[in-house]
């Protein structure tokens, strides 16, 4: 994220939260607000972060942070539509970024977010941005969040699994 003159990095990121969450509580019921925030408080306990878009709907993109200090990369899997009240799983993405760039586990993911009640991504869409409707959150919020666990988990043991680069750790000291 870029700052804005004479602003902070920490005052643009908390503007954009503010301005994700009036959105959503502008154009959500309480319970998907109540389910939205939720969800994305346990993102950020598991040392996840949140990137906002720019456009005029300010999307939220739970992202995590992976890779050693010298090739850090951003993954994420869903971003989140506050106004027209989807949640788009980003297939697409996903696919060029270690561990989901294996079809069975990106399968396996869509699979996940298939067991929660009012999600139905279609499996042609394995390579896209299926979506879901945001009110899956009212009431689900703990199957999703579990999805997203197992998400954070896959990509933690891949992370773990990677060969030691000590180039990469000297270079950084």
């Amino acid at each position: 994220m870029r700052a804005c003159p004479g602003r902070r990095p920490r005052e643009v990121a908390t503007s954009a939260t503010t301005r994700f969450e009036a959105l959503l509580r502008d154009y959500q019921t309480p319970e998907v607000v109540e389910g939205v925030l939720a969800v994305l408080r346990v993102w950020e306990g598991q040392d996840g972060h949140h990137v906002y878009g720019k456009g005029n709907e300010t999307s939220c993109f739970p992202t995590m942070e992976v890779g050693g200090p010298s090739e850090s990369r951003a993954v994420w899997q869903i971003a989140i539509y506050p106004v027209s009240g989807t949640v788009e799983v980003v297939f697409q993405h996903l696919k060029r970024r270690p561990p989901f760039d294996d079809e069975p586990l990106r399968r396996a993911l869509m699979d996940r977010f298939n067991t929660v009640d009012g999600i139905d991504l279609a499996e042609a869409k394995l390579d896209l941005r299926p979506s879901f409707p945001l009110e899956a959150f009212a009431g689900h919020g703990e199957d999703i969040r579990a999805v997203l666990e197992w998400f954070v988990h896959e990509v933690a043991l891949a992370e773990a699994r990677r060969p030691f680069d000590e180039d990469s750790v000297q270079a950084a000291f």
